[in-house]
Order: structure tokens, then sequence, then C-alpha cells
């Protein structure tokens, strides 16, 4: 279940202090998208099962106000799962299994502005590598087949703050998707439930500059 929702902000603060009177006022937005879909594990085996059909959360629209000093803060959150299964024999006594998730965050399509990316793959939101080697299985004469099996399945909410600035006032898309790192002996992975935040932010004067 994907779905879409927003909240506009207004806060207006006058606080007295013994040594004069601060006046602040901002303005902002807040919006955000989700998919409650979740991952599991299967008691029996520890495969994956469930999570979020695609490669993606529903995107999230919003419009950015004029002025110095605005920026979004953006926080995909993902449940993110992995499964490896290593094996041995007594022909083949080293396994190795290496998987995760790279989570890619857009502006308008593009990661060019936003930061840490600015414009690379993404971050990684979770990996997994495992290495076995068992040498004296090759001198077992009873060893046949699969002599050793080590799996592991793993769910871990995980959560990562973007930023961007200096956008142009106006309407913009913000998108998140994730791909998988490595996977190719038989490993897995799974995304589920996932929530994609955006906030609006105003920088003053007195406070430290928004930079990269």
């Amino acid at each position: 279940m994907s779905k879409l929702f927003g909240l506009g902000l207004a806060v207006a603060l006058a606080t007295p202090l013994t040594f004069g009177t601060a006046l602040a006022q901002s303005s902002g937005s807040f919006s955000a998208s989700f998919d409650a879909t979740e991952c599991a594990i299967t008691a029996s085996d520890g495969t994956l099962t469930g999570g979020i059909a695609g490669t993606s959360l529903p995107d999230v629209t919003v419009k950015v106000s004029s002025g110095n000093g605005v920026a979004l803060v953006i926080t995909p959150s993902l449940v993110t799962g992995l499964y490896t299964k290593n094996k041995l024999s007594s022909t083949s006594t080293t396994s190795t299994e290496n998987v995760g998730l790279l989570v890619k965050f857009t502006v308008d399509g593009s990661s060019a502005n936003v930061f840490p990316e600015l414009g690379s793959e993404g971050v990684i939101y979770d990996q997994r590598f495992m290495q076995v080697t068992a040498t004296f299985l090759s001198g077992l004469a009873t060893c046949s087949g699969d002599c050793f099996t080590i799996v592991e399945s793993t769910l871990a909410a995980h959560g990562f703050n973007f930023y961007v600035s200096n956008l142009t006032p106006g309407t913009h898309t913000i998108g998140v998707s994730w791909d998988i790192v490595g996977g190719t002996s038989g490993e897995a992975t799974c995304v589920g439930p996932g929530t994609l935040t955006v906030q609006q932010v105003k920088n003053f004067s007195f406070n430290s500059g928004i930079g990269f």
C-alpha cells in the first residue's frame, strides 16, 4: 500500500529574555509518501518474503518558497532485508556471498545538487560480505554434496538525511529508489515498509550557513 500526504506549517515565536527580546518567524511545509508492505523472514529456512513491489517509493511533490536560505531536508527510511547462504563441499571449500542495497535520492530526476550524493550512485543502506573457507573438507571421504551450510537472514530499519539548497522557487519532484549491490550468487534482498519525508526549512542569519 503506497500513500502520499502533506502538511503545511507556520510558526511564530516571541520569547522575552533577561537580556532582551528575540523574535523569529519561519514558514515551511512537510510532505511524505510511504508503502506499508512488509518484508518477513520465513522461520523454516530463513528466506525473505513480502516487501515492496518494484524499487521505489511514490514521488513527493514540494512547492519551494522564494528567499535566501531555503532548503529541503529529505529522509528516506526503509526496513531492509538481506539473505545469504554459504555452502561448502569437498570440491568447493570456499564460499563467498556479497549483497547490499544502494539507495538513491533525486530532485527533478537528478542527484547532482543533493548532499551527500552530489551526482553519485547513492548511499549504501545495508550490505553484507560473508566468506567461509574450510579446506579440511577436501580430505573427508564421508563428505559428499553440501557438507557445510551457513544461512543468514536479517531485517533492520535504516534512515539517512539528505539535503538540497538553492532550489529555484516553484514545484519540485522528490524521488527515492534502490538497487541491489552484488547478489550474483543466490543472495537476496527485501525492502519494506518504507517512508519518504520531505521538510522545507529556512536558515536564519544567526545560524550557521547551509553549505556543501
